[in-house]
């Protein structure tokens, strides 16, 4: 029982350092963030991050990694509160937005910092892992509607890339855009859009 107490004890400490970790790197950036920083943030010593994380770079991998999986989750989530292919392509879009915005300051962090090697390379394979995630759950919504004569038997391949290279064009706006956007306006007329080609008439 005590083990089983200290293993979540530990869980929840490791949580906290990426919490603290979010907030310094958003502070000064990551180039400029020490050990120093992350563990004032979280009200730790220095010495002890180094229980839980290697080095600045290896909490950094660990945010974005939890961060992907938390956006993962939340997408699955919304589509599987819908009852039709239409719906959950609708929640699969939102819900990625919705995600991506909420996590902007983190992106933007990624995407102007000065990374290492190493670091683009694990956010590169991170991208990948997330792509392989979209082809999957848009391939089984795909099929449902093609399956349930809802949706034109068209290319699934070819959809699926119509429906990310859609979303992450306007991923992009979202990230760079400093005036609040209504993403579901945004999500109904493109998916509209989207459905005069897809669906039986």
């Amino acid at each position: 029982m005590i083990q089983i107490f200290k293993k979540e004890f530990n869980v929840d400490k490791r949580e906290d350092i990426l919490r603290a970790a979010s907030v310094v790197f958003q502070k000064y950036g990551f180039a400029k963030t020490t050990l120093d920083d992350i563990a004032r943030e979280c009200g730790m010593k220095n010495t002890a991050l180094y229980y839980y994380f290697k080095n600045k770079e290896d909490i950094m991998n660990a945010m974005f990694d939890c961060d992907m999986k938390k956006i993962q989750d939340n997408i699955r989530n919304a589509v599987a509160k819908q009852d039709t292919p239409k719906n959950k392509i609708h929640a699969f879009i939102l819900e990625k937005l919705i995600s991506f915005k909420s996590q902007k300051r983190y992106f933007n962090l990624i995407l102007r910092e000065d990374l290492s090697v190493k670091q683009r390379q694990f956010a590169f394979e991170q991208k990948n892992k997330f792509d392989e995630f979209e082809k999957e759950l848009l391939t089984e919504i795909i099929s449902e509607g093609i399956n349930n004569n809802v949706f034109v038997n068209h290319s699934i391949d070819s959809v699926i890339y119509m429906i990310t290279g859609t979303t992450w064009g306007i991923s992009y706006f979202v990230l760079h855009n400093e005036q609040e956007m209504d993403l579901n306006n945004i999500v109904d007329d493109v998916v509209n859009i989207m459905f005069i080609g897809l669906e039986k008439r």
